[in-house]
């Protein structure tokens, strides 16, 4: 594991190197299935299974916009916009468990970040807390960035009410320092250009960084619930599911 020492001061070299008044910056984010997955359905009804879902994938994108202390990652197209069911199901399918199902925003400076679900609108406030990130020495080459290889745990509850955890990998490029990525990921000392969770892999393919200071973040608006509740009410429905 490499020195988060070492990280940091590369992290403020390339801060006052280059950036230091390059304070705003987008990322357009494309979503791939995890290979492994689709490489188990070899039956002919398995397939076309893939083929449904790979060609929902393709055709969403993702948006991460950002200032030195806000963000937000959001959808960026509409799907289903026609009344082919098969097409609705493998949608909804890949943003329940490829892409992302909701929409995410970041004040790093008030330390609050906020979901947004797609399904219905539900606003759920979070109070950010420092996630715990391994950083490991590999590396890879991403277009033309360097970016090194970080593991976090994720913790959460599955459907049989049990407490469970899940790799999240990320490759993020040390000479962009901004502490931001995909969904609610966030505070490597590099910007997240790929990410990894169980089914789908999050590819950046468009990085625009400067001081663009008409880019403006605001969280939305309406009834909010915290985290807290939110998941105790998930938990109150799987033990009445039992």
């Amino acid at each position: 594991m490499i020195s988060k020492i070492a990280f940091f001061c590369l992290y403020m070299f390339s801060f006052y190197s280059g950036y230091s008044q390059k304070l705003s910056g987008t990322v357009v984010f494309k979503v791939v299935s995890a290979s492994v997955y689709d490489d188990r359905e070899n039956d002919e009804r398995g397939k076309k299974m893939v083929e449904g879902r790979l060609a929902s994938l393709a055709k969403q994108t993702f948006l991460l916009e950002f200032t030195a202390s806000k963000s937000k990652f959001v959808r960026n197209n509409s799907l289903s916009i026609n009344d082919d069911k098969g097409e609705q199901l493998y949608d909804k399918m890949t943003t329940s468990y490829y892409s992302s199902s909701y929409d995410y925003y970041l004040d790093s400076s008030a330390g609050v970040g906020m979901f947004k679900y797609s399904r219905d609108g539900t606003l759920i406030t979070q109070q950010v807390k420092e996630k715990e990130w391994d950083i490991s020495t590999e590396s890879k080459k991403i277009g033309d960035y360097l970016c090194y290889k970080a593991v976090y745990i994720k913790k959460y509850m599955g459907r049989d009410g049990n407490m469970k955890t899940l790799p999240i990998t990320a490759w993020f490029v040390p000479s962009l320092p901004y502490r931001y990525g995909p969904k609610q990921y966030y505070g490597l000392p590099g910007l997240i250009l790929e990410l990894h969770e169980l089914f789908g892999v999050f590819l950046a393919t468009d990085i625009k960084i400067g001081d663009d200071k008409n880019i403006t973040i605001e969280f939305p608006k309406g009834k909010t619930i915290s985290e807290e509740e939110y998941n105790a009410r998930q938990a109150a429905f799987v033990i009445k599911s039992k």
